[in-house]
């Protein structure tokens, strides 16, 4: 299942050790040392894993496998330099991440869910363009799979691009047509697009398969208010939890769905 509103890195092992040109560094001494540097992370010493992992990629730079390691050591230095308040130092490490996750790609014969990972750490560091990039060789690789389509999804509908939206909904729904944070989502693109009674019976059937999900009936919320019955949008989300109701994203909703009724009453 697709978790709503969440952008987190995949970290997927590549299955292979290709590369494009002979490394300095032996099958055997790659894998010794990226057990030893591996062994150091899962112990908490991530200082000493990046240490060993960056020794390697220096010398074995083309490694699909070495430069996903050095990716996900990278990454768990940034969260340390994040805990120290040092948020600039965790940005850097966490562009290196990215450079490394490129370059894994670039080396490997069957790059596969590496390239989705590539794709959510540029998303989550805001560059836009290599995640669409990322995300759309990812939906062409694995072919199975509906999450880049559904992320890809997401950030056409917040840049309000509503065609690119709804065609990349379409794309995910083909490979998992039951996903509800898929099908809400696609409700949300049609009501905006002025299809209210597709969106309306897709809002329905998604909140049918996850009827006590409140980040679904939030969404269907949206989409009955955009279609015209802002009293029933504003019951459904005055049933929400408490503390959702707290939440700046739901104040908005309600306050619209307010303004709404009360152009309506006039």
């Amino acid at each position: 299942m697709i978790p709503a509103l969440l952008i987190a890195v995949v970290v997927a092992g590549c299955g292979n050790d290709n590369s494009s040109e002979v490394s300095q560094v032996t099958v055997e001494s790659r894998r010794a040392a990226i057990d030893s540097a591996m062994e150091h992370l899962n112990s908490g010493r991530v200082n000493e894993a990046l240490a060993i992992v960056s020794t390697l990629e220096s010398k074995d730079s083309k490694s699909p496998q070495t430069q996903e390691t050095y990716a996900t050591i990278l990454l768990a230095s940034s969260l340390n330099f994040d805990k120290e308040g040092n948020i600039s130092k965790g940005d850097e490490h966490r562009q290196r991440a990215l450079d490394a996750y490129i370059a894994a790609c670039k080396y490997s014969s069957a790059p596969g869910l590496l390239q989705l990972s590539t794709a959510q750490l540029a998303q989550m560091l805001g560059n836009t363009e290599v995640a669409k990039k990322y995300y759309k060789l990812a939906h062409a690789s694995n072919t199975a799979d509906g999450r880049s389509a559904f992320f890809l999804t997401q950030l056409f509908l917040l840049n309000k691009e509503w065609k690119e939206a709804q065609h990349w909904v379409q794309e995910s729904l083909l490979r998992d047509p039951n996903e509800p944070f898929t099908i809400l989502s696609s409700a949300l693109i049609e009501a905006e697009l002025g299809n209210l009674t597709k969106a309306t019976e897709l809002a329905a059937k998604g909140c049918e398969i996850l009827p006590n999900e409140p980040t679904l009936r939030f969404m269907q919320a949206r989409v009955i208010r955009l279609s015209g019955s802002p009293v029933q949008a504003l019951e459904i989300i005055l049933s929400l939890p408490k503390d959702m109701l707290s939440t700046p994203l739901v104040k908005e909703e309600q306050n619209l769905c307010l303004t709404q009724i009360e152009v309506g009453e006039h």
